[in-house]
């Protein structure tokens, strides 16, 4: 993210006190203008991703300087999103934790806040964040901070008090309150060009027809696996089944669920648990997560040798499913935590 202008940013939300009133009233009146202008677009962004609105306009307001830093003057790039490996769009060069580091250049704001949702959805880095109320800023504020999104110790602090000063949590409130509709692209209409008179081809007696070559498409044998409907090989005695995934045991996870307790009753370490489900030391779960007891496998059972990725899908919720171990996923698949996959994209299972 982009450093530099950050810590300036920051430097003035944490002193504030320090500025004359008629400096306040003015970034003020940016910052109030900034939020009309992209209060919309978040909301959408949160209907469709599942990340909170007021989040998605602190980090905008602050990654972006009120919409007046140059990675968002010059290149649409609201939340100092560097380029990555995966990145095949248009970028620029800013100066930032290192000189002229590489950074995403969008078409405009909204593709911008688009990009960023698809980036904290499909990053393995955020994944725990989803775990969180959709309302709860807080959390999400002090996640992104220690989940890495900015090195400044005051980031956490810095989104909350933008959020709580300017009320951005009552759009959070309109969209779980269902006050609000997503605005729907209209579809551009070209112009018809003008058809030319079809030029008669008298076809070729002596020509043979083509061969097509076709690549075969790497399927799998056997169905996706649904978790709920596994074999139940037992039950705790606070009455969790336990089921068997590919040999592999696992519960469903009830709301109200953490790591000690679940521990406790599975009488399996908290460390074993975390390891094996590659989990924060504090994750506390809702309802019908899959939480394994046992080491995950090193490849997909056979018949399975391809995931096509879904709309919201991450490689972690793909370990779930087939019982592979996440980092066999990332090495197979030449991957890493901050990849950010796309909708169709294959996975090797094996």
């Amino acid at each position: 993210m982009a450093g530099k202008f950050r810590y300036i940013v920051l430097l003035m939300l944490l002193i504030g006190s320090l500025f004359s009133y008629s400096q306040n009233t003015q970034r003020k009146k940016e910052t109030l203008d900034y939020i009309d202008k992209y209060k919309d677009i978040a909301m959408t962004e949160m209907v469709k991703y599942k990340i909170p609105a007021s989040i998605t306009l602190a980090q905008g307001i602050l990654e972006s300087g009120n919409g007046k830093s140059k990675l968002a003057t010059k290149g649409n790039n609201h939340f100092g999103i560097k380029c990555h490996s995966d990145w095949k769009g248009k970028t620029m060069r800013h100066d930032d934790d290192a000189p002229q580091e590489c950074f995403r250049v969008y078409k405009n704001a909204e593709e911008s806040y688009n990009d960023h949702s698809k980036f904290l959805k499909n990053s393995q880095r955020y994944a725990s964040l989803f775990n969180l109320e959709i309302t709860d800023y807080k959390g999400w504020a002090k996640g992104l901070k220690k989940a890495g999104y900015a090195t400044s110790p005051v980031y956490a602090t810095a989104l909350i008090n933008l959020i709580e000063a300017y009320d951005l949590q009552q759009y959070d409130q309109m969209v779980v309150k269902k006050k609000f509709k997503p605005h729907k692209k209209k579809e551009e209409v070209k112009p018809a060009e003008k058809e030319e008179p079809a030029k008669e081809v008298k076809p070729d007696k002596k020509a043979k027809p083509k061969k097509i070559k076709r690549n075969k498409a790497v399927v799998n044998t056997a169905p996706v696996p649904v978790l709920a409907e596994c074999m139940v090989v037992g039950m705790t005695p606070d009455h969790h089944y336990i089921r068997e995934n590919f040999g592999v045991k696992f519960v469903l996870t009830k709301d109200g669920d953490n790591l000690d307790n679940l521990a406790k009753e599975l009488k399996i370490s908290k460390r074993q648990l975390v390891k094996y489900n590659n989990l924060g030391a504090k994750t506390k779960f809702s309802s019908n997560e899959v939480l394994y007891i046992g080491p995950k496998r090193s490849k997909a059972a056979s018949g399975y040798k391809v995931h096509v990725i879904q709309p919201g899908e991450t490689l972690s919720q793909v370990s779930r499913l087939y019982a592979v171990k996440l980092e066999r996923l990332f090495k197979m698949n030449g991957l890493d935590e901050n990849s950010v996959l796309s909708v169709g994209q294959e996975i090797r299972l094996r």
